[in-house]
């Protein structure tokens, strides 16, 4: 899976292979809230590109444990 975020100041952060056929693009603020659990990933800006994109950020967690039970779409406001 390929990572393009776009940083506060705009720079990219890029992580994975070139030409990954499964990448998630996005505003690294909204990356940030998804993978702490802060928000779901439909209430971002971020967009999954392939099936294990999509796969890898449902269950994407920046702690350790089991994963907790996440948000709910519209939970919160965007």
């Amino acid at each position: 899976v390929r990572v393009e975020l776009e940083g506060a100041g705009g720079e990219p952060w890029l992580f994975g292979p070139e030409g990954a056929a499964d990448v998630v693009r996005g505003p690294a603020s909204d990356f940030c809230l998804v993978v702490t659990q802060r928000r779901h990933l439909g209430d971002t800006d971020l967009t999954c590109v392939g099936p294990m994109a999509s796969e890898w950020m449902a269950i994407a967690q920046a702690f350790a444990g089991p994963p907790g039970a996440g948000r709910k779409r519209g939970q919160f406001a965007h």
